[in-house]
């Protein structure tokens, strides 16, 4: 029978009794143990690699560990960058640097964190690029049952402390939004994402409130990035045309108009373009950061505006930019409730300009059926046609998704 006991082994065994007998170790089997022993120095070397992987009692045990090096282990359990829906991948290597930068350590702390764990031993973890090879990638190769008891370790004691420091109030908050963000998309806290577009060639950095069910536009939606990629890898069409006023109905995020903003500030066009990007204005101040994150007012001939337009009452949007018509319309995701296809289609119809054009992506979901059909029997009869139509395939936080695609115009155009 296996005995893990059989692997503390001493210099030398003393006498074992056997009856009457005394019998002792022979010097062949000594040599075996040494044998054993430079095996074991050997495997040693090679934990020395930092791809090999740890486990969440390989960390730092919250009992004895200085809150300083707590901290750091938590910070590096964030959540990998999140590009297009997915989290980027932790087996990629990266350098200390860089790893430092996504997750907010100093260097410093971080050799503080490794010092640490060499004068205590810890030797998966005793130098600053171990510290970032290992521990990022436990965020998603350990269990979550073990990562939430570990997080609920560092609640259980920090919470029971007197002290109020600032590091103590960080270990707080990061080892509880550690917790949340293994509760599910609705439950986690805000994040920043990245999304790399097709024909765009800088990514578009997005800023994501916590999601909230009264608050959907402060979440990016998969439409958005389908009708995004749509629009940047037909961009030359946008540049044969004149100064454009493109207007953006429910942007939520930005996504999209901000990812125009970005193909046309690419592009070095001599035209004179203005985007408007509206929503609510609970959505407007998450969008403005955006706009602002992604330096879309970098060149003068180019002016991006985030604002209020709210679908019932646009009063105060066309008492600042007047009720000039658009040439460009953008909408993708826009129906959450029975009254939003009467919505839109008022505001479609009051602000397209005659030679004007939408751009429409809509996921196709079963729980919306009604709505939908409603949206394209008020399109027709207001006079608004459909030039092209295509089913896409896309993923959100959620899962794949399929989406339908229009482009439509006032009747006359084609």
């Amino acid at each position: 029978m296996f005995d893990p006991l059989d692997f503390l082994s001493g210099a030398e065994k003393p006498p074992v009794c056997l009856g009457n007998q005394m019998s002792s170790i022979s010097s062949e089997n000594t040599v075996t143990v040494i044998q054993s022993r430079e095996d074991a120095s050997l495997e040693g070397e090679l934990v020395e690699d930092t791809d090999t992987p740890i486990d969440v009692l390989d960390l730092p045990h919250v009992s004895i560990a200085p809150p300083m090096v707590v901290l750091t282990v938590l910070l590096l359990l964030r959540p990998s960058m999140n590009v297009n829906f997915s989290e980027r991948d932790d087996t990629i290597d990266q350098s200390v640097e860089s790893v430092c930068h996504e997750k907010g350590i100093a260097i410093s702390q971080l050799e503080e964190s490794a010092t640490w764990c060499s004068s205590f031993g810890l030797s998966a973890l005793d130098t600053p690029e171990k510290f970032c090879a290992r521990v990022p990638r436990l965020a998603s190769a350990a269990g979550e049952k073990d990562l939430l008891m570990y997080y609920t370790m560092v609640l259980s004691k920090y919470e029971k402390m007197q002290t109020t420091d600032q590091v103590n109030e960080r270990i707080l908050k990061e080892a509880s939004m550690r917790i949340s963000e293994k509760c599910g998309r609705t439950a986690q806290p805000a994040m920043n994402r990245i999304f790399e577009i097709g024909g765009l060639r800088s990514g578009v950095k997005l800023h994501e409130p916590a999601l909230t069910s009264d608050n959907l536009g402060l979440k990016t939606w998969g439409a958005s990035l389908v009708l995004a990629r749509k629009l940047c890898e037909n961009f030359p069409k946008f540049e044969q045309q004149k100064d454009l006023h493109i207007l953006e109905l429910g942007a939520g995020t930005g996504l999209v108009g901000i990812s125009l903003a970005l193909k046309i500030l690419e592009s070095n066009s001599n035209q004179n373009h203005t985007l408007y990007l509206t929503d609510l204005p609970e959505i407007v101040t998450n969008l403005k950061e955006n706009v602002q994150i992604n330096c879309c007012n970098a060149k003068p001939n180019l002016k991006v505006y985030a604002d209020v337009l709210d679908w019932t009452n646009p009063k105060s949007f066309e008492e600042k930019y007047g009720t000039r018509k658009f040439d460009v319309l953008l909408v993708a995701d826009p129906i959450y409730s029975p009254q939003h296809p009467q919505w839109i289609v008022d505001m479609i119809s009051r602000y397209i300009s005659p030679q004007g054009v939408l751009y429409l992506e809509v996921p196709i979901r079963q729980k919306y059926n009604n709505e939908r059909q409603r949206l394209w029997s008020l399109l027709q009869s207001s006079s608004l046609q459909v030039v092209k139509e295509e089913v896409d395939e896309g993923v959100d936080d959620w899962g794949k998704v399929s989406y339908l695609y229009k482009k439509i115009a006032p009747a006359h155009i084609s």
